[in-house]
């Protein structure tokens, strides 16, 4: 669970978990299956990132291309893994974020946190920055009660998938120059 980070996986395929006050029991269907996006976290974590304050008017719906060229250019290795591994939530996310009102905060809190990151403090890769992004998303929806109950890699996955989509837009590491691309 997110509240106590809970690892799902730690448990064994098919076994039953009791933990804690009050526990009850459940089988863990999780471990040994394929990652699937949860729509529902995904939603979630959107609508609580809109409500953020200080948003910004330009918010651009084009994607951007060459998305290997432009992690090649940030000189990414562990989060270009896992941004292919969310590439085909794009879909999702796009359609989960035409039903967020102020969708634009979200791409804009992810892109006022790179820049920060990029510009006050000390990093030796920008798979820092990127994992410096994600503490502070996850960080977000950490301390909102809602996510209490949530399984770690239901959060990781969704906030993965969140920040690849804010990368396809440029609103997540540094876009390549216009003169290198020819």
């Amino acid at each position: 669970m997110v509240g106590n980070r809970r690892n799902i996986d730690s448990n064994g395929d098919h076994t039953i978990n009791s933990t804690g006050d009050g526990a009850t029991f459940e089988i863990n269907h999780y471990a040994g299956q394929n990652k699937i996006l949860n729509r529902t976290y995904l939603f979630d974590f959107c609508v609580q990132f809109s409500e953020l304050e200080d948003a910004s008017e330009d918010y651009d719906t084009e994607l951007t291309s060459d998305f290997e060229g432009k992690m090649d250019y940030n000189e990414i290795d562990l989060y270009k893994e896992i941004f292919f591994e969310c590439d085909h939530y794009l879909d999702d996310v796009e359609s989960i974020l035409e039903g967020i009102p102020r969708r634009e905060r979200i791409l804009k809190k992810i892109n006022t946190k790179y820049k920060k990151l990029k510009r006050f403090s000390q990093w030796e890769n920008k798979d820092e920055i990127c994992e410096g992004v994600y503490q502070y998303l996850f960080e977000t929806i950490e301390n909102d009660n809602k996510s209490k109950d949530m399984y770690l890699e239901d959060a990781e996955l969704a906030i993965h998938a969140l920040m690849y989509y804010a990368f396809t837009k440029c609103k997540l590491l540094d876009p390549i120059p216009k003169a290198a691309v020819r």
